[in-house]
């Protein structure tokens, strides 16, 4: 398969931007972009999102650690490119610790505390299952979409 055709063709599907975070045990927040994210199922109430192998936030995860997912506004794409490595220069995330200890981005459009349930292998990425502990959402806001590019969709909600 060549793959830079498969990733022109799966950036046809336009997808909500989230930031997932996570505790190191050296205190420090770790976090990564990901376009990955979805519900799964209400009862129980469980969502996902895909992590490369690689990427530096996989070697901290683990069944039963806490994570913190932020689907952020549109007025969020620095926070984005921030935590996928694309700024040249480091800016301040505000980041907000929930009474259930995962760390959520401020003024994100809405955030989920979970704790993840199970890693299960898929190709060149782990499915990273978690099970929903807490959840938010703002009164009002536009959605940061990826669809070759960022974007922003509709009316404020």
């Amino acid at each position: 398969m060549d793959q830079k055709r498969l990733r022109q063709v799966a950036g046809a599907f336009p997808t909500g931007v989230t930031i997932v975070t996570t505790d190191h045990v050296n205190g420090q927040i770790y976090g990564m972009t990901a376009s990955s994210f979805l519900s799964v199922s209400l009862d129980p109430a469980l969502v996902s999102f895909c992590v490369k192998k690689e990427a530096t936030l996989f070697s901290l995860l683990e069944e039963g650690k806490i994570v913190g997912i932020s689907i952020l506004a549109s007025d969020q794409k620095e926070i984005s490119n921030q935590f996928a490595g694309i700024n040249k220069e480091e800016i301040a995330v505000p980041m907000t610790r929930k009474a259930t200890g995962a760390v959520t981005i401020d003024d994100a459009l809405a955030w989920y505390s979970t704790k993840i349930t199970q890693i299960i292998p898929a190709g060149d990425h782990f499915l990273i299952l978690c099970e929903i502990i807490d959840l938010g959402r703002a009164e009002s806001g536009l959605p940061l979409v990826y669809w070759s590019g960022y974007r922003t969709t509709g009316e404020a909600v």
